[in-house]
Parts: C-alpha cells; structure tokens; sequence
C-alpha cells in the first residue's frame, strides 16, 4: 500500500513538472527608432529566438498594456511545428513597447489563432479548385507539369489574398501576373465577389477587378528578361502555388516554377525560381521575396505598366497616363482603363495608380517600353532579392485620387519599408 501511494505521488510530482515547463512567458520589446509612426507595424518573433523553451508551441496569446491583442503563430517551413508568433503595432517615433508573451505547449488557453471578440479576420486567402458542381474546394497546393494549363481549373485563376485595403490574385499560368482588386470601403469582400464582380454587387458598392493587363508586366510581376523586354515562364519543368500560412493578420503564399533549362559552357543546366508573397493587416503592399537556385548570369525584372496608355480619351475620364521610372528604386504609374475588355457592359472603367520599390543593390538597368517602366534585377550573394509592390484604386472613398497625389505618397511609403522596427525577445 505505502509503494502504491509513493508511486501515486511520484505520477503528480512528474505531471506537475511537465506542467510547468508547457508554457514559457517571456517579454518582447519593439522599438522604433525612427523619426515618424509605424501603423501596423509588422511583428514576427522568432521561436527559436527564445531561450529555454522546451517544447513544440501549439498555443500563444500576446498582451499589451494588461490587455490581450491578436496574434498568429505560422508555419514557415512546412514541418507541421510552429516558427513564428506574429502580430502587428501601432508605434510612435523614438517610442519603445514591451509585449508580454505566453508560449503554450496545449492549444486550450489559446488556439493558433487568437482572435479576439469583436475582431474579425482582416486577412483572406484562397486557392481553390473549379470542380463541375461548384463547390471550389479550398487547397494549400497546387502543381503541374509546366506544359499542363490548369488556368481555367483553378478558381480564379489563381491563388488570392486580401486585405482590408487591397486585394490581389497570381495567375496560374505562363504570365504570373499580379492581378488587382480595389475596394471603396476597407473590408473583407473576396469571399463574397471573388474577383468576379456582378451588377447587383457593384450598385450595393462592392469593389472589382481593376486591371488589365494584357501583354504588360501588370503590377510588380516578376519576369524574365531576355535583354529587351520581359518575358514568360514558358521553360518550366513544374509549375506550382501555394499557402505558406495565413491566418487573421498575415498571409504567405508562393509562386515557383522548378526545373528550368538555361544554356552554360557545358550544356543544358536547370534553375528553380521561387516568389513568396506576404500581405499584412492594415497594409495595401505586397511584400515580395525572390529565392534562386543555379541561375548563373542570368537576368530577370518587375516593373509596372502603363495604365491606359492603349485606351483613348472617352475611356481614360480625364485620367491620362503618367508615370516614371527612378533611380532610386521606384517605378510609378497612374491611368484609366476598363479591367476586363469581355465585360465592358458590367466593369466600367478604373482609375489606378501602381508602383514598385525594389532596393538599388539589385538593380541592373532601367528600361521603358511603350507598355512597360521596368527594372532589370539580379539576385545577391545569397541568392535572394526582395521588393515591394503596392496601388492604390481611385474608387476608394479615403484613398488617391489623381496622379499627383497618388505619386506624391510613395517617398513616405519607400522610407516605411525600408526603416523597419527593432525587435528583441528580453527573456
């Protein structure tokens, strides 16, 4: 009987210890040294950052000033364990904040996602399949010889995201374009429209479709260059998309085309291209991050259209096209056009401004065409280059409305990305 109680209590002392170690709580400081506000400053704490954690994260939950404030923990790599905790901040000039942190290895206290009453998802994501009965069911990836078209069976043709400023879809197909969707209110509404817009949608003030592009570049698509001009993934072993993570505040979704042939001193070799596009809460840009495997020499580019350069006046609506292409890393665009030249009698129209940042260090030459402001770009040592893409809709009751101010916003939006927050787990 005294063996039966002393194991009984050995079992509680061992539960009680392994329940102690299920959480860690830590602080995180953000500091903001620069000398204007972030709004929605992104936040992505690093796990392994964190010191003496022990166990696999299935849960989290984040406070500011005593209060709980919403988060996301993602999976960057694919292995089903957690690597991110992510959330987002207003912060002031010179102003430092401190978030405490609890780590959970149970999702009880909190799920993945902490979302709060009140609070809705400010992030959608989609990819999903066009099967014959409608049901478009939602997938995480999608890939396919690079000769296949699967343009038509996914819906939308492609994968899509939003945010409560903007939306965006990648096609899934030789072009990989970016596609835009403008709003006139800031909300959630591509789970409703799906890009495709009806009448009765557009007169109870949804937003649209809100490009063409045509044989363009688009909005900051990335592309090959072959010394003149951009040009299609028509080379590709595989072709593939998919969600990286998405959740209330931040989606990642990837573009890759794989196996590739380029021509060397010894033959054929393959090269892989990976894009990973990030969208935040409370953001209308992209970020965009450029992964390269084997590429040698080779060059490539992103840049952006000239919106209405092809339209004539009565289409334009006192819109006519602008833009410029700098130096310093931004290539900026305004104009009018109607978004889908099929659908002319629904879509009336769009006044549009679009730019694209991409940092000096990777740009090779400036080019423009009589469609295209377009940067030649290589990667860096490590094989990787980022840039930015962002637009703004004329539809949007608090947004841009001409070229001026539209162009005018994109100083303060380069030095906003460039000048990020400093970010320090403090135990």
């Amino acid at each position: 009987m005294r063996r039966y109680i002393l194991t009984i209590m050995a079992a509680m002392m061992a539960s009680a210890v392994v329940a102690q170690v299920a959480t860690r709580t830590v602080r995180v400081e953000v500091r903001n040294d620069n000398d204007f506000d972030k709004v929605a400053e992104p936040v992505a704490v690093k796990l392994k950052d964190v010191k003496k954690l022990n166990f696999s994260v299935r849960g989290a939950s984040v406070m500011e000033g005593g209060k709980v404030i919403q988060s996301q923990l993602d999976d960057m790599d694919g292995d089903f364990e957690y690597d991110e905790l992510f959330f987002v901040t207003d912060i002031k000039a010179h102003e430092s904040k401190v978030f405490d942190v609890n780590l959970s290895a149970t999702n009880d206290e909190s799920n993945k996602f902490v979302a709060l009453k009140g609070d809705e998802n400010k992030i959608y994501t989609a990819l999903q399949f066009r099967d014959k009965k409608d049901k478009y069911p939602d997938l995480l990836r999608v890939e396919a010889k690079g000769s296949t078209n699967l343009f038509n069976d996914i819906y939308m043709h492609g994968m899509t995201i939003e945010s409560e400023l903007t939306g965006y879809r990648i096609y899934f197909d030789e072009r990989q374009n970016i596609d835009l969707y403008g709003k006139r209110y800031p909300r959630i509404e591509l789970p409703e429209t799906q890009f495709y817009t009806t009448a009765e949608q557009l007169k109870a003030g949804y937003g649209v479709d809100v490009l063409w592009a045509g044989k363009a570049i688009g909005c900051g698509s990335f592309k090959q260059y072959d010394g003149k001009q951009p040009q299609n993934w028509t080379n590709v072993g595989l072709r593939g998309q998919r969600v990286v993570t998405t959740g209330p505040l931040r989606t990642i979704v990837e573009m890759y085309d794989l196996a590739m042939e380029r021509p060397s001193a010894n033959g054929a070799e393959r090269y892989d291209v990976r894009q990973m596009y990030t969208l935040v809460a409370g953001h209308r840009d992209l970020t965009v991050d450029v992964t390269f495997r084997n590429v040698g020499d080779m060059k490539f580019c992103t840049g952006v259209q000239k919106v209405g350069v092809t339209a004539d006046d009565s289409v334009r609506r006192g819109h006519k096209p602008e833009g410029m292409i700098r130096e310093d890393g931004i290539a900026m665009s305004w104009g009018c056009d109607y978004p889908d030249m099929g659908k002319k009698q629904i879509w009336a129209p769009e006044a549009i401004g679009m730019a694209v940042f991409v940092p000096t260090k990777y740009i090779k030459g400036r080019n423009e065409d009589e469609l295209n402001y377009v940067y030649v770009v290589t990667p860096d040592a490590s094989q990787t280059l980022r840039y930015y893409v962002t637009f703004c809709a004329d539809k949007e009751e608090q947004g841009y409305h001409s070229a001026n101010e539209w162009f005018t916003s994109l100083d303060a939006w380069k030095k906003n990305v460039e000048k990020t927050v400093k970010i320090r787990v403090l135990k």
